[in-house]
């Protein structure tokens, strides 16, 4: 069995504050788009392997894959195993959601392959349990997300304009973003109020690029250009190649660029490469209504 593993980007991520669990408050608008990873499952007997085409991804009880593979045995008190075959395309610690994606993978692909005809409402308990984002890729589709991102709400998006994602070539970790958000002084974590989240969700549904450039936010972003200005540089560029909005998504280091088509989008990502050097990785990708079978 294979299955797509999409990537996603925050269109919007407002962190509202801290949660007695530790947690952040927050509210964002996530779209899966049609770039991402591939996971195959295979049914064995006993155990739960991973093995993956990046040597430099975890395959152990670290990765999420795996632990979603092991919670969900657990859960359900079955002896069967499985052998999870990920090819990698999303860049590590990128912002993209690639291992919460993986795992949304790993438990839709297991309930299917061991026919357990598991309740979607049981399903998403084991995802909140096993991270944040897991609970929006689960239910497909452009998401506006609270809690700690695994309350979903599915919203209308007919967005339907280019996306180009660039990698500066380093990862920046989930923990250091929240934790410099957090230590910076009230007043100069945000330039302003950040945008109505309703005129974000009113300009999805009408496929108004404009609009939903207007809205673009992310609390993260400040705190990461400071320690990295190359990402307000890589911004700059993609607006000055046509991009009507940029920003950081998650908590970085991938950003993106939105784009009235992919010509403009595939331009801006060889001017990209030749303005900032190889370690740029590149990807010209679009908003994924379904998740393809």
């Amino acid at each position: 069995m294979t299955i797509f593993s999409p990537a996603k980007i925050n269109l919007y991520l407002r962190i509202v504050g801290k949660r007695p669990d530790g947690y952040h408050e927050l509210e964002t608008v996530m779209l899966p788009l049609d770039f991402g990873d591939q996971i195959a499952l295979q049914s064995r007997k006993t155990g739960i392997t991973l093995a993956c085409d990046d040597p430099r991804l975890p395959t152990d009880d670290s990765n999420l894959a795996v632990r979603a593979a092991k919670v969900m045995a657990e859960a359900f008190g079955t002896d069967r195993g499985a052998k999870i075959g990920l090819k990698k395309r999303t860049p590590l610690a990128a912002g993209l959601g690639g291992g919460s994606s993986n795992a949304a993978a790993t438990l839709l692909g297991l309930d299917r392959l061991w026919k357990l005809n598991t309740p979607s409402e049981k399903l998403h308990t084991l995802a909140a349990s096993l991270g944040s984002d897991i609970n929006f890729f689960m239910a497909g589709g452009a998401a506006l997300c609270r809690g700690r991102g695994e309350k979903i709400e599915p919203v209308p998006c007919k967005l339907s304009g280019a996306i180009l994602l660039v990698n500066p070539g380093f990862g920046i970790s989930t923990k250091w973003a929240y934790e410099s958000w957090a230590k910076a002084a009230p007043e100069s974590r945000l330039t302003g109020p950040p945008p109505e989240v309703s005129l974000l969700l009113r300009a999805l549904a009408e496929d108004d690029l404009t609009g939903v450039s207007r809205c673009l936010f992310n609390s993260l972003e400040a705190p990461s250009i400071r320690k990295f200005p190359v990402l307000e540089l890589i911004k700059r560029a993609m607006r000055d190649d046509g991009a009507v909005g940029a920003l950081m998504s998650g908590s970085g280091a991938t950003v993106f660029g939105l784009f009235p088509d992919a010509k403009l989008a595939k331009t801006s990502a060889r001017k990209v490469r030749e303005q900032f050097g190889p370690s740029m990785w590149t990807q010209v990708t679009q908003f994924a209504p379904a998740r393809p079978a």
